[in-house]
C-alpha cells in the first residue's frame, strides 16, 4: 500500500513542480471572460438544463423504474445541447485564432 502513496506522490510532483516553480508568462492581448458576464442567451439555455431534467423527472417519475426514458427524454436533450454547444465553441474560437 504505502509503494502505491510513494508511486502517486512521485507523478504528483513531476506534473507539479515545474508548474509551479516555472515563469509566469503574461498573455498580452488575451481576454478572459469573468463568470458574471454571461449573456442572456446563455443565461437562459443555464435555465433551461436545470428546468427540463426536474420537469421530465416530475412527470416522468424515474425512481418508479423509468429511468432508461428519464435518461433519454430528460437527461439526454441537455447533454446533447451542451454538447453541440462545446462543439460550435471551439470551431468559433478557432476561427478567431486565425
Amino acid at each position: 500500500m504505502t509503494q502505491i502513496l510513494v508511486i502517486i506522490a512521485i507523478a504528483l510532483a513531476i506534473f507539479m513542480l515545474p508548474r509551479l516553480a516555472g515563469k509566469r508568462v503574461e498573455n498580452k492581448g488575451a481576454t478572459t471572460r469573468n463568470i458574471l458576464e454571461i449573456n442572456g442567451w446563455l443565461r437562459l439555455a443555464i435555465m433551461a438544463s436545470i428546468l427540463w431534467p426536474a420537469g421530465a423527472a416530475l412527470y416522468l417519475k424515474p425512481w418508479n423504474s423509468h429511468w432508461l426514458m428519464f435518461f433519454y427524454l430528460g437527461i439526454g436533450p441537455v447533454i446533447l445541447f451542451w454538447g453541440i454547444f462545446w462543439v460550435l465553441s471551439g470551431f468559433r474560437k478557432g476561427k478567431k485564432n486565425r
